[in-house]
């Protein structure tokens, strides 16, 4: 089986149907999924968690392609609640959220090897090809980040797509380290920074299994990350793969739009839980 790692809250759901709708339009092999999630409905009112009726939505569209393919719903807002109140990052533009996936080496559940993917990726060639790569050796199987290359470091990591050693994680300690360092030092993009400064031992992977920019013939993964558009003047642009009108006259893209015809008859069908 590929195991698979989403988090996040009832606000990304949308993405979690489209990558998920994605990836079984090209993967044959069964597929073990583990959403985490969390409620802080107390912090925020729109920080609701996934809930057992989005699993079976989603269980539907994976049982599909592979009726052995299954899908766990982790509540962790026991395990980070607390840590996250605490941290200095905890008001970011990003969500608390995004902190989950540092935690992941304390969940039992969670097998040894896995691909966490966010929830803004659009699959199209078979999601086997990452996952079949050793990491052995290693912590974590990356992507530089688009960006952060340019202005950071050369070797600055995109967190949204990452390719984990768990067992090795959880010997080395790894993910622990980064969890110190999003609580305790300020950054513009916390998680991803805490796991690019924490995990010394990375895999670099190419650019086509966390394509940021566009979609070339080799693309495996595209993420919808934040990126910069100079013209006609200089802004962030943050398009989701289910902001579908911006999708097609912002970055003209169509290619796929079959997976969008799926993802809107779900929703439509589903309006009691999307």
């Amino acid at each position: 089986m590929i195991n698979l790692m989403f988090c996040g809250n009832s606000k990304v759901f949308d993405g979690m149907i489209i990558s998920l709708l994605s990836i079984v339009k090209y993967t044959k092999e069964a597929l073990n999924v583990f959403i985490l999630t969390m409620d802080l409905s107390s912090i925020n009112e729109n920080y609701t968690p996934v809930d057992k009726e989005h699993v079976k939505v989603l269980e539907k569209i994976i049982k599909e392609k592979n009726e052995n393919s299954k899908i766990t719903l982790i509540d962790t807002t026991d395990l980070i609640k607390e840590e996250i109140i605490n941290s200095v990052n905890k008001k970011t533009h990003y969500t608390p959220y995004i902190f989950i996936r540092l935690f992941s080496d304390k969940i039992k559940k969670l097998p040894d090897k896995i691909l966490y993917l966010d929830c803004d990726i659009v699959c199209y060639k078979d999601i086997k090809e990452i996952f079949d790569i050793n990491i052995e050796d290693y912590d974590i199987g990356v992507v530089r980040d688009y960006i952060g290359r340019k202005v950071i470091n050369r070797k600055y990591i995109n967190s949204g797509v990452l390719l984990i050693n768990l067992k090795k994680v959880r010997e080395d300690g790894s993910f622990e380290k980064a969890r110190n360092i999003a609580k305790n030092r300020v950054m513009a993009m916390p998680d991803q920074t805490a796991i690019y400064k924490a995990c010394t031992k990375k895999l670099y992977l190419p650019d086509k299994y966390n394509e940021q920019k566009e979609r070339k013939d080799d693309t495996v993964i595209r993420h919808f990350s934040m990126t910069i558009k100079l013209l006609p003047y200089f802004r962030l642009v943050n398009i989701k793969p289910w902001n579908i009108d911006r999708m097609h006259n912002e970055y003209k893209i169509y290619d796929y739009d079959d997976i969008l015809k799926k993802y809107l008859e779900i929703k439509n069908k589903e309006k009691e839980v999307i």
